[in-house]
């Protein structure tokens, strides 16, 4: 069976292929029969119910739980998580292994660099889905290379591996899974130390910084930030481009951190020593963690930091500084940015401007925008404005954020 079936057409396949009613099966799994007709028809269920439909039907429960990326609100998050926790975080035996399952197929390092190629394309074109189903394979071959490999190779195969791990963990930072995604960001940052990959031990532990502020740990973000970005700090004079941006992501995450942590001061230090970093790129400059790097880049990171010490006032203004080109490299950031204007707007005073940013960002960035909390929040504040009864735009983007009326 095809990976793109869904869980309800693999339970009805394979009930039909052991001549089951929808009946028999109800009754041989101790459930009603309403809810195997739930599931077939596309319906959620609890684990606890796939486990007793597999035992019926004499499957493993994966079997036809196909990974997918947890929606917002998603209760029965357990099943689509499955595999790829499976990859990152394996149980461990007795002797200290991990207890994974990665075949015998042979090494074969240009595929599997296609096939991470593939996992980060899928997320950095918003197709979580997409990176649910292709993670967990793609991380088990990395880790047979690993394995398998010695010398060069094995470097290279590393390499891969530590990419393909920082790409799942800013995946799983996305969904709010945010332990797995330090687990994954821990193991990319080790690979990327034994193969000597400074920008790429950077990218993993700015995103580490993105899961650890997701958590409010905002104080062990700086000095984390802080104390890196110091053992790393490029000679300005020499500098690539690639340490340039490495040394000023640190900065920028530090500064967030403490602006979130009523440190405005520091931030605004943090935001400076990251603009003259930027000063020497010409134009924005791509990381290894796949994020853009360079004077609008800082720009947008201090007009966060402006509206979340209390300013909304001057984020709105600096953001008539952003320049209304930036391309598709700028894509993910300029969208965070949006949110940010939309968040001012409704500080403001004017939620009318704020839902039609939100608007906006619906038709131009559709999945994205479904995994944004701060996107619901907004939603939210603009449902309770009104003493009056919302009216249609505001209903369909609630409907949409997954925000109760």
């Amino acid at each position: 069976m095809g990976h793109d079936i869904n869980p309800g057409d693999r339970i009805r396949e394979l009930r039909r292929r052991r001549g089951m009613t929808q009946e028999r099966l109800a009754e041989a799994a101790g459930l009603s029969l309403a809810t195997v007709k739930k599931i077939e028809q596309g319906g959620s269920a609890r684990m606890e119910t796939f486990n007793a439909i597999a035992r019926a039907l004499g499957k493993t429960t994966l079997a036809f739980a196909t990974p997918t990326a947890p929606t917002p609100g998603d209760e029965y998050q357990d099943a689509s998580l499955a595999a790829i926790r499976a990859a990152i975080n394996p149980p461990t035996g007795i002797t200290g292994e991990p207890l994974l399952d990665l075949g015998a197929d042979e090494p074969d390092l240009t595929m599997l660099g296609r096939a991470a190629q593939s996992v980060s394309a899928a997320y950095y074109a918003d197709r979580y889905d997409e990176v649910a189903r292709l993670a967990p394979s793609v991380i088990r071959s990395a880790h047979l290379h690993v394995r398998e490999l010695d010398g060069r190779d094995r470097d290279r195969a590393r390499h891969l591996r530590a990419d393909v791990l920082g790409v799942a963990g800013r995946y799983l930072i996305q969904v709010r899974q945010h332990d797995l995604a330090l687990t994954a960001l821990r193991d990319s940052l080790r690979d990327a130390l034994e193969i000597g990959d400074q920008p790429l031990a950077a990218a993993a532990i700015s995103s580490q910084a993105w899961a650890l502020m997701r958590q409010a740990r905002f104080s062990e973000v700086e000095s984390l930030c802080v104390r890196t970005a110091d053992e790393i700090e490029p000679r300005m004079s020499r500098a690539t481009p690639e340490q340039l941006s490495a040394w000023g992501w640190l900065l920028l995450r530090a500064g967030a951190a403490a602006a979130r942590n009523n440190r405005p001061s520091e931030s605004e230090e943090f935001h400076s020593m990251a603009a003259s970093a930027a000063a020497r790129l010409r134009g924005e400059v791509d990381t290894a963690e796949h994020l853009m790097f360079g004077k609008t880049t800082v720009r947008l990171k201090t007009i966060e930091s402006k509206l979340i010490t209390g300013h909304p006032d001057q984020a709105l203004e600096l953001s008539g500084e952003v320049p209304g080109d930036v391309g598709e490299q700028l894509k993910t950031g300029v969208n965070r940015h949006r949110i940010d204007r939309a968040k001012a707007h409704l500080q403001t005073g004017d939620p009318g401007a704020a839902l039609e940013v939100l608007q906006e960002l619906r038709q131009d960035a559709p999945e994205w925008l479904r995994y944004q909390q701060a996107a619901r929040e907004i939603a939210e504040d603009i449902l309770a404005a009104p003493k009056r009864m919302p009216n249609s735009e505001q209903r369909e983007m609630a409907d949409f954020l997954g925000v109760p009326l």
